[in-house]
C-alpha cells in the first residue's frame, strides 16, 4: 500500500488581471501550501477495476471524482492492466477555496506514479495534471510561489514562512464558476503583487498582514454574507490580518501570537469548521 498526503492551499494574494477570450480569467496570485491535508491510500488489485472510496461523500457517483478521472486517464495512457483501490480520508472541507479536489488529484498522480512505476518527473505530472485543473500543478509541488495565467504559470519563492494561521469555514459551498461569472470589468482594480512578495522575502509579518488581498471577496461576500461576518469578527478579535481563500468560503486569519489564534478559535461559533494550522 502507498500513502500520499494531499495538502490544502491558501491564497495570500489573488488579483484578477483580466478576462480572457476563452472565458477564463488571468490571475496573479501568491499561493502557499498549509499543514491541513487529506490522506490517500493506494492499493493495487488484479481485477483491472478502479475503485474510489471516501469517508465523506464527495460526488454522487465516485466515477465523477477527479481522483477517479485521473486514475482512469493514467491507466489508459500507460496501458496499465492492473486496477487500484483508492481510499480518501478527507480533512479539507469540500468546495471551500482550499483546493481540496486539486490536492487529491495531485496526490493521485504522485501515488499512482509510484504504485505503477511510471517514472514521471514532477514537471511531467504537473503538465498532465493541468488537463484536470488549474490548481493541480501547484498541488504537485506544494511550494510557496507566484502563480499567473489560470494559475498554472508558477514561479517558486525560495522561502519558508511557517506562519501560524486559523482557518474558519461556515459550511456553505461556493461555486468558483459562479463567483467568476459575477466578476465584471468594473471590478478590475490594479493591485501590485510586489508588496506581498517583499513581505515574504523580508519576513515582515506586519506588511504581509497589510498586503493580504483577494479580488473575489466582495462578490463572495454578497453571495454569502457569513463569509464577511467571519472575516470582520477575526479582525475585531485582534488577529493581525484575515482573508478569504480562493473563491471561498474559507477565511484564514494570521497572528504571530498562537494564544491569540487559540482565543479566536474558542470564541467563534461551534458549528463552523475551525482548525489552527500553519503555512508549510
Amino acid at each position: 500500500m502507498i500513502k500520499e498526503k494531499a495538502y490544502a492551499k491558501i491564497n495570500l494574494f489573488l488579483n484578477v488581471v483580466n478576462k480572457r477570450c476563452d472565458g477564463y480569467h488571468d490571475l496573479e496570485m501568491v499561493m502557499a501550501s498549509i499543514d491541513l491535508f487529506d490522506l490517500l491510500r493506494f492499493k493495487q488489485n488484479t481485477t483491472g477495476e478502479i475503485i474510489v472510496t471516501s469517508d465523506v461523500k464527495i460526488t454522487k457517483d465516485y466515477k465523477n471524482n477527479i481522483v477517479y478521472k485521473i486514475a482512469e486517464f493514467l491507466k489508459e495512457e500507460f496501458n496499465i492492466q492492473k486496477g487500484v483501490i483508492i481510499d480518501i480520508k478527507k480533512s479539507i472541507p469540500i468546495a471551500a477555496g482550499l483546493a481540496g479536489g486539486s490536492a487529491d488529484g495531485a496526490a493521485t498522480l504522485r501515488g499512482l506514479n509510484r504504485l505503477w512505476n511510471l517514472n514521471l518527473s514532477l514537471d511531467e505530472m504537473a503538465k498532465l495534471g493541468l488537463k484536470f485543473g488549474a490548481d493541480i500543478p501547484f498541488c504537485i509541488y506544494n511550494k510557496l510561489c507566484i502563480a499567473r495565467g489560470k494559475g498554472e504559470e508558477l514561479v517558486f519563492l525560495k522561502k519558508k514562512l511557517k506562519t501560524p494561521l486559523l482557518l474558519i469555514n461556515p459550511g456553505v459551498k461556493i461555486s468558483t464558476e459562479e463567483v467568476f461569472s459575477h466578476f465584471k470589468e468594473d471590478d478590475l482594480k490594479k493591485r501590485e503583487i510586489d508588496g506581498m512578495t517583499s513581505a515574504i522575502y523580508n519576513r515582515n509579518h506586519k506588511l504581509m498582514a497589510r498586503e493580504l488581498h483577494n479580488s473575489l471577496e466582495t462578490i463572495a461576500f454578497d453571495m454569502e454574507p457569513k463569509i464577511r461576518e467571519i472575516k470582520n469578527q477575526m479582525i475585531d478579535l485582534g488577529l493581525d490580518g484575515a482573508l478569504m481563500s480562493g473563491s471561498g468560503a474559507t477565511v484564514f486569519g494570521i497572528s504571530h501570537d498562537k494564544n491569540k489564534l487559540k482565543y479566536v478559535h474558542e470564541v467563534m461559533r461551534d458549528d463552523y469548521f475551525k482548525t489552527i494550522t500553519k503555512i508549510r
